[in-house]
């Protein structure tokens, strides 16, 4: 065999191998990260059915912040925690496919308390996805960090659009099993609570430069080996 020969399979093997890497790293990576969406901020309103409310053995007597949300006058709402949260607040997680919102990960962090009958505290709340829920729910839950640690609400029905600047999450608000049981009410799981509507800020996550460095330097590569071959 001669070094010619020698050489251009070399070169043949050498292209084949830089060929494969980056169809796997389009394939993967790329499609991937450039497609995915961070949530940065925004707001979520709530409007709680005093009816259900009530029939729980709820009275609110506090909201704090007391602000106005997009729900009515009688809504609230808790402002979206920044990726980079300021001091004990958690930071926004959320991430996700835009537009088809698959896959998607993470939470929506809020900081606020709300106070029932002048006792019961919940507050800092979590939407997120979790696993097992209720027949007839969503993924998504409404979680509270402070005072009751639990699960407060499962998201029904939701209505989701997911842009590359903004995602809005419409949903019903069920009373989840762990709030009835810590209210000692177990039959009340899955009571209409009212509900939730986010209105988040988005941003495209952008990708890495030194992926895009990687690829860059093999197409470099699989030009040089080209150039050897024809020469």
């Amino acid at each position: 065999m001669t070094a010619h020969t020698l050489c251009s399979s070399s070169l043949r093997s050498f292209t084949s191998t830089a060929m494969l890497a980056i169809a796997l790293l389009l394939a993967i990576p790329f499609t991937t990260q450039a497609a995915m969406i961070q949530v940065e901020g925004g707001q979520t309103s709530v409007l709680f059915g005093n009816g259900a409310l009530a029939t729980l053995g709820l009275e609110i007597t506090s909201v704090t912040p007391n602000v106005t949300g997009d729900l009515g006058p009688n809504s609230v709402a808790f402002g979206i925690n920044p990726r980079n949260a300021i001091g004990d607040a958690l930071n926004t997680t959320f991430i996700y496919d835009s537009p088809e919102f698959a896959p998607f990960s993470g939470a929506i962090e809020h900081t606020g308390r709300v106070q029932f009958n002048d006792s019961i505290e919940v507050g800092d709340f979590t939407i997120r996805a979790a696993d097992g829920r209720p027949a007839g729910t969503s993924s998504f839950v409404v979680e509270s960090r402070f005072g009751l640690n639990a699960i407060l609400f499962d998201i029904a029905n939701p209505i989701i659009e997911a842009f590359d600047n903004s995602l809005v999450i419409a949903g019903d608000l069920l009373v989840s099993p762990e709030l009835a049981a810590a209210l000692e009410n177990e039959a009340a799981a899955g009571a209409d609570a009212g509900m939730a509507l986010v209105v988040a800020n988005s941003t495209v996550v952008p990708i890495p430069a030194a992926v895009w460095l990687f690829g860059s330097g093999l197409l470099g590569m699989i030009g040089i080996a080209r150039g050897k071959k024809a020469a």
